[in-house]
């Protein structure tokens, strides 16, 4: 083992912190972070962070157990975190889209200890196999300020749904 690995035992990471990581992140979600036992960052991690802290656009391919959810649900938070305001109740200012239930909810699960961080916010999980009414009712009376879940069930939510302000939410097209 060489003096690399002794710092760092798990070969899957890199010896970036995400303490060290800039912009840097904010004290909140370093403290999530430690507190859920992330200390170093995996190489997608290390590379994406910083990129979309910065408002750049990332496209990644990596395998299962890369890190890629919280490459994406970190800058997501402190993105959110530099609002001039908190969001209204029923102001989407984020979502997340997955192809399946179980990924869309273990997105959700992730994202849960970040969300935390933020003051007034309140993000749904929205997938099939539950009451679209039920969902309907959560967020009417609870609001939702972040979306997560698969393509149809967010469809089928915005269609009947005319009470969610989706102004401050940016779209980027990935072919431009």
């Amino acid at each position: 083992m060489d003096s690399t690995d002794s710092l760092n035992p798990n070969r899957a990471l890199t010896d970036t912190r995400f303490s060290d990581l800039k912009p840097p992140l904010s004290r909140p979600v370093l403290d999530a972070l430690t507190q859920a036992g992330f200390h170093h960052c995996t190489p997608v991690q290390a590379t994406t962070i910083p990129l979309l802290c910065g408002y750049k656009d990332v496209a990644v391919d990596a395998a299962t157990g890369s890190g890629k959810t919280l490459a994406f649900v970190v800058p997501l938070v402190e993105i959110l975190r530099r609002s001039s305001s908190p969001p209204k109740p029923l102001q989407v200012m984020g979502i997340i889209i997955s192809p399946t239930r179980e990924l869309s909810s273990q997105i959700y699960s992730v994202a849960q200890p970040f969300i935390a961080t933020l003051s007034n916010f309140k993000s749904v999980l929205l997938v099939g196999g539950v009451d679209v009414k039920a969902d309907l009712k959560r967020i009417e009376e609870e609001g939702a300020n972040l979306l997560i879940g698969t393509p149809g069930r967010l469809f089928d939510i915005m269609e009947r749904l005319d009470i969610l302000d989706f102004r401050n939410l940016e779209v980027t097209d990935p072919i431009s």
